[in-house]
């Protein structure tokens, strides 16, 4: 096995270690703060974790010496039940722990796999990830193995050099009541705890002395449960008490010896787990309880390892940098624990949660996640998109205003921890007419294991004209460009002709909303007297509003190609050469607007955006070149610039990004080198970063300049640095305000980075 280089950033941050499917992570990592298991929710669990060794024997009063993942030295959980006669045996208990010195702490990060090393203890996470079966086509073998709701942990404390017994240990302090000992056979030598009946751990012991693979002891570890992990360790005759709090795992290692523990760390959730539509576990017809899923994934483990040893090998082996290696591995970490496969009614429901907001395929997520799964799981993608058409669209008029109007820039917001700004009255006050719209989406489908009412998200609101607002022109777009690289990657065919009058529906709405340019000109009458706005709801007036804005007019363009591509297979000519016109029809308006090699964020001379400068202006022309990537386009990307307008687009555009990363003022970088979205807001995500680099790179090749090429270099070093300091809690953040993680946390879009693996 290939040693993984330690990393040479801060190593004091959180990390996700999840399995795919199941809403449940172990989370590690971020110094004097709780983690552990977190089920169904988006941020860290709350147990202090303690992993560690002591001198001596598992009695001995030696002070145990601990990776710093706990809050406090002292744990007073006892001092509820205790009196003034109660007895040394809880009224003396001993700091927990001592954490170790950053600099005796050394971490590896791998892209399915997280090892803390110090003093010759060894502690690592695995978590693989990889296809998951379609269950109507798949045996119930490979369901098991793929949905299986734990991850597999390995403890190591390496005596061999030593002259005495050493102990090491594995415990989870939780904040709430209800811990207990698993009574469940678990096999042969392995022991385990659980909290109630969500989650737990089990353990069994080996031998490394002489082998990475290790050797099974039968002894097996200790188990004990106490209100402290030290007190647990040491007592002698009473090492579990059911009041205690803190179940944990020990062992200990003779002079001479390297011993180990393989820890199973799982959950098991049963019975409807969702509202609103009636959800369970789809892991729950596959597995029979939490001690099932425990002893499987133990009985497994050296499978498992291999596996997260061979995924970490494949990026190791990817032509990217380590700073983008450390990216990729971080996001991908973060993506799994928002994942979640349900049964409804009898047939599976995918659904990614929105990091720390919960809310359940937030669209706008999903047309970014889309090439990640279509990598993986293309059935899913599919589920999606047919969810989407079946409870979450509807149908809609637009506003046709009677008067124009200049919006205040009081209604700028760049800060999303800070309370949104009332929406603007004078927009509010506008006289309309109304038009037939039609089809469109909804943002998401819930929140928190609620499912939204069929036709409505959790999220909009009427009568807004910033955050909470309709999304509803982009929201059409992602479906359509969604739904064209499913078709892209798969050549569903069959579902395309089954989906046709969705797709003539979709182009009718998008050309209704489009005026004469193409591209969004009318708000929803779903708004009420507000307006719509784009994803980027908590960035400044360059990319709130959808009107005449520069990043919807060039997504509009890519999602009529996507409407032409799927069109031609359709066998529908008139409809192909609409799409396509319409296509060059934006391209031409976007063109116009250039004024100096950029272009304005919004086209509106009177909109404060006009003055704004914005890199998103280019992300719609990543789906052209998965279009092409994939084949599906049946040309080469010089060929989708192919009409005037476009190939000037193309230019424009070109030049654009450009003179914005070269920008002399260095309006769009931040003092540290990070990207900065908008000229004018502090507030920039990752995510949206990552595909911005991923066309620069692949649609434009401008890191071909060695300008360029080091404002990259520049901007990645900056962006761990946003992760690993500026957000080092949250696992993996988003929404970034000047290098400090402010919204958006614990967050799967990022995943977009693993696009550079191209």
């Amino acid at each position: 096995m290939t040693k993984r280089a330690s990393l040479a950033c801060h190593v004091g941050f959180n990390a996700q270690h999840s399995p795919m499917g199941a809403f449940m992570s172990f989370t590690c990592g971020n110094f004097g703060t709780r983690g552990g298991i977190g089920l169904q929710i988006g941020q860290p669990g709350d147990q202090e974790v303690f992993i560690g060794f002591k001198d001596g024997d598992r009695y001995s009063d030696g002070t145990l010496k601990c990776l710093p993942f706990y809050t406090a030295a002292v744990n007073r959980s006892a001092d509820a039940f205790l009196a003034e006669q109660a007895g040394p045996s809880e009224q003396n208990v001993k700091p927990d722990a001592v954490p170790f010195k950053d600099s005796e702490i050394a971490r590896s990060y791998g892209w399915a796999s997280d090892q803390w090393a110090a003093e010759g203890l060894s502690f690592t996470v695995y978590s693989p990830f990889g296809a998951i079966p379609d269950p109507s086509v798949d045996n119930e073998q490979r369901m098991r193995a793929s949905l299986l709701p734990a991850v597999i942990a390995r403890l190591e404390l390496d005596n061999t050099t030593g002259t005495a017994t050493r102990t090491a240990m594995f415990a989870l302090n939780h904040a709430r009541p209800g811990s207990r000992t698993l009574r469940e056979d678990l096999g042969s030598g392995r022991v385990g705890f659980a909290f109630r009946r969500e989650a737990g751990g089990a353990a069994e012991l080996l031998d490394f002395t002489s082998s990475e693979v290790g050797e099974k002891i039968e002894g097996g570890p200790f188990l004990f449960m106490r209100w402290s992990a030290s007190d647990g360790v040491r007592e002698r005759h009473n090492p579990v008490h059911l009041l205690g709090s803190c179940p944990g795992f020990g062992f200990e290692v003779p002079a001479g010896k390297k011993y180990g523990i393989n820890i199973a760390l799982g959950s098991y959730l049963e019975g409807f787990q969702t509202n609103g539509l009636n959800g369970r576990y789809l892991y729950t017809r596959y597995f029979n309880g939490l001690a099932d899923v425990l002893k499987t994934a133990l009985d497994n483990s050296a499978s498992i390892i291999a596996s997260a040893q061979a995924i970490d090998s494949k990026l190791d082996a990817a032509a990217v940098s380590d700073d983008q290696r450390f990216l990729i591995s971080h996001a991908t970490h973060s993506y799994y624990g928002s994942t979640q496969l349900l049964e409804i009614e009898g047939e599976p429901f995918w659904v990614v949660n929105e990091g720390e907001y919960c809310m359940m395929n937030t669209l706008d997520l999903s047309v970014d996640h889309v090439f990640w799964e279509l990598e993986h799981n293309p059935w899913l993608v599919r589920n999606l998109l047919d969810n989407f058409v079946r409870l979450y669209s509807y149908t809609d008029e637009v506003k046709v205003y009677k008067s124009d109007f200049a919006p205040s820039i009081e209604t700028v917001q760049v800060d999303p921890s800070q309370t949104p700004p009332p929406p603007d009255e004078a927009q509010l006050k506008r006289p309309y007419d109304t038009k037939p719209g039609g089809i469109s989406f909804c943002h998401d489908m819930g929140a928190h294991n609620n499912f939204s009412p069929q036709g409505r998200s959790s999220y909009e609101l009427a009568n807004l004209t910033g955050c909470f607002s309709y999304m509803t022109v982009e929201q059409l777009c992602n479906w359509v460009l969604t739904a064209g690289c499913y078709v892209a990657k798969t050549r569903d065919f069959a579902w395309l002709k089954r989906n046709k009058p969705v797709v003539d529906a979709c182009l009718a709405s998008m050309i209704n909303r489009s005026g004469d340019v193409g591209f969004a000109q009318f708000d929803s009458t779903r708004c009420a007297g507000g307006q719509e706005i784009t994803t980027y709801d908590s960035l400044d007036h360059s990319l709130a509003q959808t009107r005449n804005n520069i990043y919807i007019a060039v997504k509009s363009w890519a999602t009529y190609w996507s409407l032409a591509l799927m069109f031609r297979e359709l066998d529908d000519a008139a409809s192909q050469a609409h799409c396509k016109e319409l296509a060059a029809r934006v391209a031409a308006v976007v063109c116009d607007q250039a004024q100096d090699g950029v272009l304005p964020a919004i086209f509106e001379k009177s909109n404060p955006g006009y003055s704004s400068r914005i890199l998103p202006a280019v992300e719609g022309c990543v789906y052209p070149l998965y279009f092409v990537k994939t084949g599906f386009a049946g040309c080469t990307l010089e060929q989708i610039y192919e009409t005037e307008s476009e190939k000037r687009m193309f230019e424009v555009l070109k030049e654009h990004t450009r003179n914005l990363l070269l920008d002399p003022e260095r309006r769009n970088l931040f003092p540290d080198g990070g990207i900065k979205l908008s000229s004018t807001s502090n507030n920039s995500w990752m995510s949206k970063i990552s595909i911005f680099m991923h066309v620069t790179r692949r649609v434009f090749h401008l890191d071909a300049d060695p300008q360029i090429a080091e404002v990259f270099r520049q901007a990645d070093a900056a962006h761990v640095k946003w992760q690993t300091e500026g957000s080092s809690y949250w696992a993996c953040c988003d929404q970034i305000v000047s290098g400090e993680g402010k919204a958006s946390r614990y967050y799967p879009r990022i995943i977009t980075s693993a696009l550079w693996m191209e």
